[in-house]
């Protein structure tokens, strides 16, 4: 590793946590606008980390704190995988790998509704992660390389050659981002008939390491949705906001659908775009 590498790494490390917690701020504002309230303001997502962090509320076992850690150990290596420009499908199983401590955290919680939670966590990891794979191998095949900047550095926007990918990656961030229609695991909001699902046995300094994942996976997501239009910096981040915003508006005028209708119909036709598209890659 030289030593611009490692400075790219140290980066993706620092910033990629800051740039989520952000993005759950302009999430909260943007929200609140939709529905003509005040809403928060921009930093209250870091208000609220910390907070959670004073609050020193042992785990309920032994292995769900462990699970924590471990969770919040691979989202930030999956960022850190991204800014050295390492293997986009290493980055992608590091991400998945946080997903499953997750849920096996939430599986040692005393609750029935984080173990409720936690099943449908995996549910989810099993309708999107395929979809986001398929949409990771196209980019790489249209770019050339596997590896994050061989990907930045194509030529023209991927767009033009990935459209199918479009309707797949928003499925992706609106169940990261934990949205509606697809808010079934994890959700916040009052009509979640299981709490907060995944999250209802975490407390304290774990509940607050849990959202500090939470921002990386978010921020690796939207990372990998922008290579849609990586032809430099500001594009980027435009791409990266248009995903965002589209979630959002998505998350404001549809309601929440079940985890069957998912499994059966939107995970299938998300894969079969995703597929297709990539197949035409490979006969043109």
């Amino acid at each position: 590793m030289n030593l611009t590498t490692f400075y790219l790494a140290f980066a993706g490390l620092v910033l990629a946590p800051l740039l989520g917690g952000l993005v759950a701020g302009v999430d909260r504002v943007v929200t609140a606008r939709l529905q003509s309230r005040m809403g928060p303001p921009l930093l209250q997502p870091f208000y609220d980390a910390g907070k959670l962090w004073s609050k020193v509320i042992p785990p309920a076992s032994h292995w769900q704190g462990l699970f924590v850690r471990w969770a919040l150990v691979a989202s930030l290596a999956s960022d850190v995988l991204l800014a050295a420009g390492a293997d986009v499908l290493m980055c992608f199983f590091v991400q998945a790998a946080s997903a499953c401590f997750v849920a096996m955290g939430a599986f040692c919680g005393n609750s029935p509704y984080s173990k409720i939670g936690a099943q449908r966590e995996l549910f989810q990891l099993l309708c999107y992660e395929p979809v986001f794979l398929v949409a990771i191998l196209a980019m790489c095949k249209a770019a050339g390389g596997f590896d994050a900047f061989a990907i930045m550095a194509a030529k023209g926007p991927l767009l033009y050659k990935l459209p199918l990918l479009i309707p797949g990656l928003l499925f992706v961030v609106l169940v990261k981002l934990r949205k509606s229609p697809f808010d079934i695991s994890a959700s916040h909001h009052m009509h979640q008939e299981v709490v907060r699902g995944v999250y209802t046995d975490y407390a304290g300094r774990d509940f607050a390491l849990l959202e500090i994942a939470h921002w990386a996976d978010v921020t690796v997501v939207l990372w990998i949705c922008s290579f849609l239009w990586a032809t430099g910096p500001l594009q980027m981040v435009a791409a990266g906001l248009a995903f965002l915003f589209a979630a959002l508006l998505i998350d404001n005028i549809s309601a929440r659908l079940t985890w069957r209708y998912m499994v059966k119909v939107v995970a299938p036709v998300s894969l079969f775009l995703a597929t297709a598209n990539l197949l035409w890659l490979y006969l043109e």
